[in-house]
């Protein structure tokens, strides 16, 4: 096993190394007085190089959390976006606080972001995965008799009473130390990144005659140590990506806590939070303060812990903290505490109880934080705020309704706003009503509702959304670009996000989102799905008067493909179903509506639908709706109807067949009697139990008729068979009561029917 680098460990080195974990208070404290005892000629912290431009920003009177958030676009076209946050006891932040006061220069010595294009590495770059993953860590916790590294950590580091000793700093080094070079888990990306790092430091020891201080995560210590005694190896990071950016951004505790899926950082920052701030005002006993909250939020959710439950919660964690050699109650001996004395009854594997939620809730802590004034925004933002202002839909505290009809020029741009900051996820900006296009049930008076109000995520949101470009516009663009580009084979939801583009006003539709859509109709082998993205363009190519997108070149370019892969893959098809009635419908519709426009070729439909309705191998249900789509189109006639009824092997498929055709040209029942009569004919050839077995598929067939249009129906065909549809029904051989379970009991079969969804679509 190698032995710990003694350089590592000598304060009066021209290099001194501070290891630390992100968001640690000992680390904090340590760093801080470290910095206070050495009064080094320059800190060198971890941290994004390419902000230091504007390092003085961190030197702002802003309220924390905040993070660094760096952004950029590789040359694949990939958006990347990755943050540095900092609470009141990070050490970094620690250690820009108290190099500023001192007057110490300060800098941040890490590759950008851009640099590590390529690499898979998480999006929070103060993240201590190296650690958690350590096979040594995992000895050491069973070495120590805890559960997992942050109870480890705690027990070495943060319960410390002494945490500015020799021992103290001896052990972090060795935790990180041991844990590198164990494991050896070198990534490529943070083998260059300390190339950088390393070059950083030399560049700072040529420029200072005194002692230089690096503070970076632990795990990067004696790397650094150790790239400094070799010759030295800078690494070339070549030019930055056109599409770049940097700026401060508010955080949250709740973005910041490990245990709601941040990488790094300690669990419930809350608690860490409340002894931070104990400690900087010299009081003890930080546990009785959470644990009072914590029985207040219990209350609130309605979950009792009266006076002798707390008493009991107090004295279970203070047992627990002397067994476990503390001097001070601490965040799990107050957890064990409160499940120990609460929770009375058994919780299975993997559950959390609720008194547990509420618990870590509280230990989350409230903390939002506020970039000061002063800071330098992305242009987005700056776009942002002139385009809401401009048009009057700046978010206030209070919530407001904006009610817009789409007819007037004035509220076409303000919806198309709201629609762009909806597609970018900006907090604030809820749509609650009005016309809905991507089912466009009601057309007549186009409208919408919005409800805006300030929102707390919502200048965080709007720095993050730089990612997509440096206006509103453009943003939108870029953003429905990648969703459509995360699509798989599914050209339904890529065409609708086509119509989310024209509700944004996107110049032209965005000819690379066009592109993107084409990509996905090829992809998509599922009719059903790219007849729906047929319904979209064809909306947005032929009907649309409030969008803009009337009769758009390139939008009917890919209608015109669309149209055409739809009847291929209707050609393909072996079953069927709403979704498939529906889909044809669009292709007939679309023939109707654009076919001149476009040179839709109305034979190929034909051909198409003749084979499908005559072939004995499809599904009854499909060969109906091709029938049907014929009968639309006036290239069938009833002679071919009823060949079709007596090519049904099967009873039951004859109510299938009769449920594709009624689906798609159900006048053709209506509208002539010889119809009528074929079927009747072929019913009456059936024995008892051959009618039994059909009855059920006929009557969902029948189902796609109104009783007006039933009623019709009935009269024609007694008429045709002679008999007077007016004389009076012979009366009801049953009783009443009969009658009434049977009514009864068709009740049940509708509920049933309703409730399993095998009715007929309305």
């Amino acid at each position: 096993m190698h032995d710990l680098p003694a350089g590592l460990l000598d304060l009066g080195a021209p290099v001194v190394f501070m290891p630390v974990r992100h968001h640690s208070p000992g680390c904090a404290r340590v760093t801080r007085g470290l910095i206070r005892r050495l009064r080094p000629a320059a800190v060198l912290i971890e941290g994004p190089s390419d902000y230091n431009s504007r390092f003085t920003e961190l030197h702002l009177d802003h309220q924390l959390p905040i993070a660094i958030y760096s952004y950029f676009r590789s040359e694949d076209g990939r958006r990347r976006g990755a943050y540095y946050p900092f609470c009141v006891y990070s050490p970094e932040w620690q250690a820009i606080r108290t190099a500023h006061e001192l007057g110490i220069p300060t800098w941040f010595m890490d590759a950008p972001w851009y640099a590590l294009d390529g690499a898979e590495l998480p999006a929070h770059r103060y993240s201590d995965g190296d650690l958690r993953a350590s096979d040594y860590v995992r000895a050491l916790c069973r070495e120590l008799g805890v559960e997992d590294f942050d109870a480890a950590w705690d027990l070495l580091f943060e319960c410390d009473p002494d945490p500015h000793s020799a021992d103290w700093f001896r052990r972090c080094h060795e935790l990180c130390f041991r844990t590198r070079t164990i494991d050896a888990m070198q990534l490529p990306a943070d083998l260059l990144r300390e190339r950088f790092m390393a070059a950083e430091i030399r560049r700072a020891r040529e420029k200072f005659d005194g002692q230089i201080l690096v503070v970076s995560g632990g795990f990067h210590s004696s790397a650094l140590h150790q790239r400094l005694q070799e010759p030295p190896d800078d690494p070339d990071l070549g030019e930055a990506p056109e599409e770049h950016g940097i700026a401060l951004t508010p955080y949250s505790y709740a973005r910041l806590d490990s245990l709601t899926g941040y990488e790094s950082g300690m669990p419930n920052p809350g608690f860490y939070h409340e002894v931070w701030q104990d400690h900087e005002q010299g009081r003890k006993q930080t546990y009785r303060r959470l644990l009072a909250q914590a029985a207040r939020a219990l209350r609130r959710k309605g979950q009792l812990a009266g006076t002798a439950d707390l008493i009991a919660v107090e004295t279970t964690a203070r047992s627990l903290a002397a067994l476990r050699g503390r001097a001070e109650v601490w965040r799990l001996d107050l957890v064990d505490g409160i499940l120990g004395a609460l929770v009375k009854e058994e919780v299975g594997q993997g559950v959390r109880h609720p008194f547990l939620e509420v618990i870590y809730e509280v230990f989350r802590g409230t903390e939002r934080g506020r970039v000061a004034d002063g800071a330098e925004l992305p242009p987005l933002v700056r776009d942002i705020r002139r385009t809401l202002t401009e048009h009057e839909l700046q978010p206030e505290q209070a919530p407001r309704a904006v009610v817009l009809e789409l007819t007037e020029h004035s509220a076409r741009a303000k919806s198309r706003i709201l629609h762009c900051l909806l597609g970018l996820g900006i907090a604030g900006f809820e749509r609650t009503g009005g016309t809905d296009f991507a089912v466009r049930d009601d057309l007549v008076q186009p409208h919408e509702s919005w409800r805006v109000q300030w929102a707390p995520e919502f200048d965080a949101h709007c720095i993050e959304a730089a990612l997509y470009g440096p206006t509103l516009g453009e943003a939108a663009a870029a953003r429905l670009l990648e969703r459509v580009e995360q699509l798989e084979r599914d050209a339904a939801g890529a065409a609708l996000l086509l119509v989310a583009a024209a509700q944004m006003g996107l110049d032209d539709l965005a000819p690379e989102l066009l592109t993107a859509v084409t990509a996905r109709l090829r992809e998509d082998a599922a009719f059903e799905s790219v007849a729906g993205a047929i319904g979209h363009l064809l909306y947005l190519y032929r009907y649309d008067e409030t969008l803009g997108t009337l009769r758009g070149q390139k939008l009917g370019t890919v209608l015109r493909e669309a149209w055409t892969r739809g009847l291929w893959l209707l050609d393909m098809a072996g079953d069927t179903g709403d979704a498939r009635a529906q889909g044809v419908r669009i292709l007939v519709d679309s023939l109707d509506r654009a076919g001149a426009d476009l040179d839709l070729n109305r034979e190929d439909l034909v051909t198409v639908l003749r084979r499908v309705s005559t072939d004995v191998e499809r599904a009854p249900a499909l060969r109906g709706v091709a029938a049907g789509a014929l009968w639309t189109l006036g290239e069938t006639d009833v002679p071919a109807l009823v060949e079709g009824l007596r090519g049904l092997p099967e009873p039951t498929h004859l109510g299938d067949y009769l449920a594709g055709l009624f689906s798609i040209a159900r006048e053709a029942a209506q509208r002539y009697p010889a119809l009528l009569l074929a079927l009747n004919k072929h019913l009456m050839e059936f024995d008892e139990d051959a009618f039994l077995e059909a009855l059920p598929a006929l009557r969902l067939a029948f189902s796609y008729f109104a009783p007006r249009e039933k009623h019709h129906l009935a009269g024609t065909l007694f008429r045709t068979l002679g008999y007077d549809a007016a004389a009076s029904l012979p009366p009801l051989s049953v009783t009443a009561d009969v009658a009434a379970r049977a009514m009864h009991l068709e009740n049940r079969v509708f509920r049933l029917i309703e409730r399993f969804g095998l009715g007929a679509p309305p």
